[in-house]
Protein backbone atom coordinates (compact mmCIF):
# COMPACT_ATOMS: atom_id res chain seq x y z
CA UNK A 1 0.00 0.00 0.00
CA UNK A 2 1.23 3.32 -0.83
CA UNK A 3 1.63 5.88 1.68
CA UNK A 4 -0.67 9.40 1.25
CA UNK A 5 1.15 12.31 0.66
CA UNK A 6 -0.43 15.20 2.15
CA UNK A 7 -1.86 17.61 -1.18
CA UNK A 8 -1.73 14.98 -3.79
CA UNK A 9 -3.85 12.10 -4.19
CA UNK A 10 -2.13 8.61 -4.74
CA UNK A 11 -1.51 7.50 -8.16
CA UNK A 12 -3.76 5.28 -10.12
CA UNK A 13 -2.72 2.34 -12.17
CA UNK A 14 -2.85 4.21 -15.45
CA UNK A 15 -0.85 7.24 -13.94
CA UNK A 16 1.86 5.09 -12.81
CA UNK A 17 2.22 4.40 -15.96
CA UNK A 18 2.46 7.74 -17.53
CA UNK A 19 5.55 8.10 -15.10
CA UNK A 20 6.84 5.23 -17.07
CA UNK A 21 5.74 6.41 -20.50
CA UNK A 22 3.16 3.59 -20.36
CA UNK A 23 -0.21 4.03 -22.11
CA UNK A 24 -3.44 3.29 -19.01
CA UNK A 25 -3.94 -0.06 -21.37
CA UNK A 26 -0.69 -1.47 -20.81
CA UNK A 27 -0.68 -0.89 -17.09
CA UNK A 28 -4.02 -1.91 -16.77
CA UNK A 29 -2.85 -5.20 -18.48
CA UNK A 30 -0.08 -5.92 -15.59
CA UNK A 31 -0.51 -7.92 -12.52
CA UNK A 32 2.12 -5.74 -10.76
CA UNK A 33 3.19 -1.68 -10.60
CA UNK A 34 6.02 -0.35 -12.38
CA UNK A 35 6.07 2.15 -9.36
CA UNK A 36 6.29 -1.34 -7.07
CA UNK A 37 9.09 -2.41 -9.03
CA UNK A 38 11.05 0.54 -9.25
CA UNK A 39 10.78 1.23 -5.44
CA UNK A 40 12.36 -2.00 -4.50
CA UNK A 41 14.84 -1.94 -7.30
CA UNK A 42 15.82 1.63 -5.76
CA UNK A 43 15.56 -0.60 -2.27
CA UNK A 44 17.98 -2.85 -3.60
CA UNK A 45 20.41 -0.09 -4.91
CA UNK A 46 20.83 1.52 -1.53
CA UNK A 47 21.54 -1.37 0.20
CA UNK A 48 24.12 -2.57 -2.34
CA UNK A 49 26.12 0.56 -2.69
CA UNK A 50 25.53 1.20 1.40
CA UNK A 51 27.67 -2.83 1.40
CA UNK A 52 29.68 -0.84 -1.05
CA UNK A 53 30.79 1.97 1.48
CA UNK A 54 30.25 -0.07 4.32
CA UNK A 55 33.49 -3.19 3.39
CA UNK A 56 34.92 -0.31 1.26
CA UNK A 57 35.79 1.19 4.45
CA UNK A 58 36.42 -1.34 6.23
CA UNK A 59 38.79 -2.95 3.77
CA UNK A 60 40.59 0.82 4.13
CA UNK A 61 40.32 1.89 7.47
CA UNK A 62 40.91 -1.63 9.28
CA UNK A 63 43.32 -3.56 7.18
CA UNK A 64 46.72 -2.42 6.33
CA UNK A 65 47.40 -2.13 2.36
CA UNK A 66 46.35 -5.73 0.91
CA UNK A 67 49.83 -6.65 0.25
CA UNK A 68 50.77 -6.80 4.39
CA UNK A 69 47.22 -8.03 5.01
CA UNK A 70 48.14 -11.91 5.21
CA UNK A 71 46.86 -13.35 8.42
CA UNK A 72 44.72 -10.11 9.08
CA UNK A 73 40.92 -10.91 9.90
CA UNK A 74 37.78 -9.35 11.08
CA UNK A 75 35.33 -11.20 12.67
CA UNK A 76 36.83 -14.38 11.19
CA UNK A 77 37.06 -13.34 7.65
CA UNK A 78 40.36 -12.41 6.21
CA UNK A 79 40.75 -9.76 3.90
CA UNK A 80 40.41 -11.69 0.66
CA UNK A 81 36.92 -12.12 1.86
CA UNK A 82 36.17 -8.81 2.48
CA UNK A 83 37.68 -8.04 -1.03
CA UNK A 84 35.57 -10.62 -2.38
CA UNK A 85 32.43 -9.31 -1.05
CA UNK A 86 33.25 -6.04 -2.25
CA UNK A 87 33.32 -7.56 -5.28
CA UNK A 88 30.20 -8.75 -5.32
CA UNK A 89 28.43 -5.90 -3.92
CA UNK A 90 29.79 -3.81 -6.57
CA UNK A 91 28.24 -6.50 -9.33
CA UNK A 92 25.24 -6.21 -7.57
CA UNK A 93 25.30 -2.19 -8.10
CA UNK A 94 26.25 -2.77 -11.79
CA UNK A 95 23.24 -5.14 -12.18
CA UNK A 96 20.59 -2.90 -10.58
CA UNK A 97 22.30 -0.04 -12.47
CA UNK A 98 21.55 -1.90 -15.61
CA UNK A 99 18.42 -3.69 -14.71
CA UNK A 100 17.30 0.42 -13.47
CA UNK A 101 18.40 1.98 -16.84
CA UNK A 102 16.77 -1.11 -19.40
CA UNK A 103 13.15 -0.19 -16.99
CA UNK A 104 13.93 3.86 -17.74
CA UNK A 105 15.14 3.15 -21.66
CA UNK A 106 12.64 4.65 -23.25
CA UNK A 107 12.29 7.98 -21.09
CA UNK A 108 16.33 8.05 -21.32
CA UNK A 109 15.79 7.84 -25.06
CA UNK A 110 13.20 10.90 -24.87
CA UNK A 111 15.70 12.99 -23.14
CA UNK A 112 18.62 12.39 -25.35
CA UNK A 113 16.44 12.86 -28.67
CA UNK A 114 14.49 15.64 -27.31
CA UNK A 115 16.22 17.82 -25.15
CA UNK A 116 19.66 17.17 -25.83
CA UNK A 117 19.84 16.41 -29.67
CA UNK A 118 16.88 18.87 -30.04
CA UNK A 119 14.76 16.54 -32.18
CA UNK A 120 10.80 17.09 -32.48
CA UNK A 121 10.29 13.20 -31.96
CA UNK A 122 11.93 10.37 -30.54
CA UNK A 123 12.77 7.52 -31.37
CA UNK A 124 10.74 4.71 -32.68
CA UNK A 125 10.48 1.26 -30.83
CA UNK A 126 12.93 -0.80 -32.68
CA UNK A 127 15.07 2.16 -32.96
CA UNK A 128 15.12 2.38 -28.82
CA UNK A 129 15.73 -1.50 -29.07
CA UNK A 130 18.64 -1.25 -31.49
CA UNK A 131 20.20 1.68 -29.29
CA UNK A 132 20.14 0.25 -26.29
CA UNK A 133 21.54 -3.65 -27.27
CA UNK A 134 24.50 -1.24 -29.08
CA UNK A 135 25.27 0.80 -26.08
CA UNK A 136 24.97 -2.50 -24.06
CA UNK A 137 27.27 -4.41 -26.18
CA UNK A 138 29.55 -1.19 -26.51
CA UNK A 139 29.91 -0.73 -22.29
CA UNK A 140 31.03 -4.63 -22.72
CA UNK A 141 33.33 -4.48 -25.13
CA UNK A 142 35.15 -1.31 -23.49
CA UNK A 143 35.32 -3.30 -20.31
CA UNK A 144 36.74 -6.72 -21.99
CA UNK A 145 39.15 -4.45 -23.86
CA UNK A 146 40.49 -3.02 -20.87
CA UNK A 147 40.32 -6.59 -19.31
CA UNK A 148 42.49 -8.19 -21.84
CA UNK A 149 44.66 -5.16 -22.30
CA UNK A 150 45.03 -5.28 -18.23
CA UNK A 151 46.16 -9.18 -18.42
CA UNK A 152 48.50 -8.92 -21.58
CA UNK A 153 50.48 -5.83 -19.44
CA UNK A 154 50.42 -6.55 -15.79
CA UNK A 155 53.74 -6.31 -14.60
CA UNK A 156 54.77 -9.43 -12.40
CA UNK A 157 57.22 -9.81 -9.33
CA UNK A 158 60.60 -10.94 -10.44
CA UNK A 159 61.00 -14.82 -8.84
Amino acid sequence: MQAERPGRPNPSEAEAGELTGESSKEARGRTYSLVTVNFWLDTLALVAVTAVGIVSTLLIAVFPVPTQAAGWSLWGWPYDTWFRIQFGAICTCAVVLLVHVMLHWNWVCNVLATKILKRKSRPDDAAQTIYGVATLAAVLHVILFITVWAVLTVKKPAP
